[in-house]
């Protein structure tokens, strides 16, 4: 026969000190991570779900939206002329390339070459040289074109050549245009 002895105080202790830790270590690595996962969730949901409104509310205003960049734009295209705006140089270099290669297309010359870079005596400006084949007209009026471009562009340097290639075509002409337009990096 065995005789039932009475858990001793020490005993006692132990089991309750691994019922702490056994609690302890449920609570730190389990309830608190998926407690943590679940704030970061909604945190994360609510995020979306402000997006989620604000797109609605853009799309619910898209022709309104319209309408004012279309009346911003007419304003800025018959106000005054600005100067280049661009993120990086290239950019700059980019759009003022754009505006010399339209301004030739409009007055009917035909491109041959355009350079663009910053201007190495001035921080900020950029400077271009395009060359062209065309008549007296063309050339009269890319210097139009360019007198009322949108943006700012100084002609300083101008040749005119007659075309020696085309010694039969007198009209023909070879017309460089050194070109300087001041930018704003945004």
């Amino acid at each position: 026969m065995t005789t039932r002895q009475a858990p001793s105080p020490e005993r006692g202790v132990v089991i309750g000190g691994m019922l702490v830790l056994a609690l302890s270590l449920l609570v730190t690595y389990g309830v608190l991570p998926a407690v943590t996962r679940w704030r970061e969730r909604e945190v994360q949901l609510e995020r979306v779900r402000s997006q989620v409104a604000q797109l609605k509310g853009l799309q619910r205003q898209a022709s309104e939206l319209e309408a004012a960049a279309s009346s911003t734009e007419a304003l800025l295209a018959g106000g005054a002329r600005r100067v280049i705006h661009a993120r990086s140089s290239a950019l700059g270099a980019s759009a003022l390339q754009t505006l010399l290669q339209g301004a030739a297309d409009a007055s009917g010359l035909v491109v041959d070459r355009v350079d663009v870079g910053p201007d190495l005596t001035s921080e900020g400006d950029l400077t271009a040289t395009l060359s062209a084949y065309g008549d007296i007209h063309g050339l009269a009026a890319l210097l139009a074109q360019l007198a009322q471009a949108p943006r700012i562009t100084t002609v300083e340097r101008l040749t005119v050549q007659i075309n020696p290639a085309l010694r039969g075509a007198p009209d023909v002409l070879r017309v460089t245009v050194g070109v300087r337009a001041p930018m704003v990096m945004e």
